[in-house]
Parts: structure tokens; C-alpha cells; sequence
């Protein structure tokens, strides 16, 4: 098999994170609901993987909050914000739908693709209250300059809310050299983690609301929601099996580095443009920007869809459609037809592109 799909979700796992999640099997109680060895145990499992988040995004602690993916948190971030927002053509919808059903939002163009910083900042106004974007396209696989918008936020007193969907573990972030206010990131992907994890990271300068009330193991006398981190956004049982797992996905990107990842990625990204630009017949969108190891293409006369089926019969796993996307799409050309996504991760190796892009000739020759 040839696993090009990372972007939804990374493959294989390091085996650590099934042996941490086998082990919260056997040992983890309801953190925060007992004095007892096994919640203790899962006690003790959050604030660790609390203090490795905050390593890797330069943070606190105390600053974050778990979720169930970074949707969730992306909602949470946004229910936060009172008055106007300015948002981006290429973002996910988990950006798009929260600031639809909100209403009072700015939408930065992104024409042919292309996301200028300087068209963000000019959309900015004075009744701008938050700006909400992605790092890196979960389409294109583009990584933009949020630090010169994050830093040009905090001088005009904006909140900056960022989408490291992507960019989480792929891509070096600094909160507070980034001037980031809310991140929202997805266990699952470039954390090496299981699905059903993620979490939200909140700023000093947020004042917080509750997104959902419910039991916090903490001030249960209170019938109002607790107004601290992270209890005020986390309610319920935390999914301690997922958050043990994300842990040692956390561990092991700590442990080979988050920019020898880029690397790797943007080497293999580059092997595959190479590769396939001497193929006639394919459009690759975005070609030449500052990329994660995430490729957008289509061959010409011939769908998206079958593509990916053609691929897919062949044991080849990439990803075809909107991609949740779809304003991006439109700013490509692609609203209609959609586009083929593959995107590389940490364990994909040279030959596997090579192997790839063979497959692609040979498609192409048909």
C-alpha cells in the first residue's frame, strides 16, 4: 500500500501511541471524579500531555484545553468572539461554518489560490475584533505567514485565532513569537496521535465563555460553569485512551524534531512536483509555494473521481473532492470538478514516490 493520505490523517502511527493507548486500557480511571490509583492515573496522563502541548507551542500548561478534533475547537475559538471577524477564501469549514452561522465576517479573497498577507491586513478595520485563518492549506498544502499577521493583531489589539490542523507538529509554532491569542490543533494528524483528539490553546488576553456546561470534577457545588482553564471548556469525561495515545505521538515528533519533519516532507513534496511535471496531462496547483509534504492535482480530461478510484483499486490512498474546502476550491478553478490531494507524511519514503509517480505515467498512458 501506498499511504499518500496524511492530510486526513497520519500513517502508520509510531508504535508508541498504541502502546500508550493499550496501557490507558488497563490503568485509566475518570480523571478528576476520585482519589482512587486509576483516576489519579489519568490525572496525572492529562497534565503530561498538557505540559508536552505547551513545549511544542511555547505556552502554559494551564493554557490548554482538550477536544474532541479540532473542529470543536475551532467552534469554541469562534463562539468567543463578539463583533466583526475577518476570515480567509482558503480555509476549512470548520472556519467557514462557525463564521456563516455567526454572521458579522469579512472573507479575504484568495485569487487563482494564492492568500497575500498584505490583502489580510488591508481587510483589516477598525470594527475588526478577531482574525481567524489556517496555517497551511489543507488543499494545497501552502503554509502562510502568520507571524507578520499575528504580530500586526497584537499591535491594533485583534484577537489572532489560528487553524494548526495542519501545520501541528509539521510546522514550528511559537505562540508567543507568533502573537497567536487562540490555537486550535488536531491530535490525529502531524501529532502522530489517534482520531477523537485535539484541543484548543488559549491566550492570556482571552476573556473566556463556556461552549458547553456539564460536570468538571471541579467546584460541582457551583451551578454555573467553572470561568478557569481548562475547566471552563472541558466538560464531561476527557477522553483519556485518545489523550494517552496523543501523548507519545507528541513524544515521538518532540523526540526526531518538528523541523527535520518539514524537511522531510518538503524533499518529498519536491521529488513528486519533479516527477510528475515531466508527465503531460497534469495540472498541479500552487506549484512553486512554501509547502508541507501536500500536493493538489488533476489530470486533464479526466475527473477527480475516477482518478482516485483508478488509484485506490491499486492500493494507492490519496484524496479526492472538496476536501471541506470549498471556497478554496473555487479560488483554483476547481469548485466543480474538485481536485486529487496527495499529501506525504514522516514514514513515506522516497521509493514510495517514486512508485507514485510511475503509477501516474502509467494512468496517464492508458
Amino acid at each position: 500500500m501506498l499511504y499518500f493520505d496524511n492530510a486526513a490523517t497520519s500513517f502508520p502511527k509510531p508504535e508508541t501511541v498504541a502502546a500508550a493507548t493499550n496501557e490507558a486500557f488497563l490503568y485509566a480511571g475518570n480523571p478528576g471524579r476520585g482519589a482512587h490509583p486509576m483516576a489519579l492515573w489519568s490525572l496525572r496522563t492529562l497534565h503530561h500531555t498538557r505540559e508536552l502541548i505547551a513545549e511544542l507551542f511555547n505556552a502554559s500548561l494551564m493554557e490548554v484545553a482538550f477536544s474532541a478534533n479540532a473542529t470543536m475547537a475551532l467552534n469554541e475559538a469562534i463562539h468567543q468572539i463578539k463583533g466583526e471577524i475577518i476570515t480567509t477564501a482558503m480555509e476549512h469549514n470548520s472556519v467557514l461554518r462557525p463564521c456563516y452561522g455567526r454572521g458579522n465576517y469579512r472573507m479575504v479573497k484568495a485569487d487563482g489560490g494564492e492568500l497575500k498577507t498584505e490583502d489580510i491586513l488591508h481587510t483589516i478595520g477598525s470594527c475588526t475584533k478577531a482574525v481567524v485563518m489556517t496555517h497551511v492549506s489543507n488543499l494545497t498544502g501552502e503554509i502562510y505567514d502568520i507571524r507578520t499577521i499575528g504580530r500586526y493583531c497584537r499591535k491594533n489589539n485583534i484577537l489572532f485565532i489560528v487553524d494548526a490542523a495542519q501545520s501541528a507538529g509539521v510546522v514550528p509554532i511559537d505562540m508567543q513569537d507568533m502573537c497567536i491569542d487562540m490555537l486550535a490543533f488536531s491530535g490525529h494528524k502531524g501529532l502522530m496521535g489517534p482520531t477523537g483528539t485535539g484541543g484548543l490553546v488559549v491566550g492570556k488576553r482571552v476573556s473566556l465563555k463556556p461552549f458547553i456546561y456539564g460536570g468538571t470534577g471541579s467546584k460541582s457545588h457551583d451551578l454555573s460553569q467553572p470561568q478557569e482553564m481548562p475547566d471552563v471548556l472541558e466538560s464531561g469525561t476527557q477522553n483519556v485512551h485518545g489523550i494517552a495515545g496523543l501523548a507519545a505521538g507528541i513524544e515521538f515528533v518532540l523526540s526526531v524534531g518538528v523541523c527535520k519533519i518539514l524537511k522531510h516532507e518538503q524533499r518529498l513534496a519536491g521529488q513528486f512536483i519533479e516527477g510528475i511535471s515531466r508527465i503531460p496531462g497534469i495540472k498541479i496547483y500552487r506549484k512553486d509555494c512554501h509547502r508541507v509534504g501536500t500536493v493538489a492535482i488533476n489530470f486533464e480530461g479526466t475527473s477527480a473521481a475516477d482518478v482516485c478510484d483508478w488509484l485506490a483499486e491499486r492500493n494507492v490512498c490519496v484524496r479526492g473532492g472538496i476536501h471541506c474546502a470549498p471556497l478554496a476550491h473555487d479560488a483554483l478553478g476547481t469548485g466543480k470538478s474538485g481536485a486529487i490531494r496527495f499529501s506525504f507524511g514522516y514514514f513515506n519514503t522516497a521509493e514510495e514516490i517514486e512508485q507514485g509517480v510511475k503509477l501516474i505515467l502509467h494512468q496517464q498512458n492508458l
